[in-house]
């Protein structure tokens, strides 16, 4: 085979090992969120998950003037 033979084989491991990988590490973890939905529920979001909805914060006016200067 030669050394781009050993380099290739090396690769085409590594894809298809990486592949599976990949497809095993989707299954586990939708059977995971599948457990957790079954246990909990839909929780909607987090705390206080009504209908309302969430606040964004844009910035603080207070700290608008300050420049950073710690002195």
């Amino acid at each position: 085979m030669g050394h781009w033979g050993m380099w290739l084989a090396g690769g085409l491991v590594l894809a298809i090992g990486a592949g599976v990988f990949t497809v095993v590490w989707w299954k586990v973890g939708d059977q995971w969120a599948d457990a957790e939905y079954k246990r909990f529920g839909h929780g909607g979001g987090g705390p206080g998950s009504g209908n309302e909805a969430p606040k964004v914060i844009r910035g603080f006016e207070e700290d608008e003037s300050d420049d950073g200067d710690s002195e």
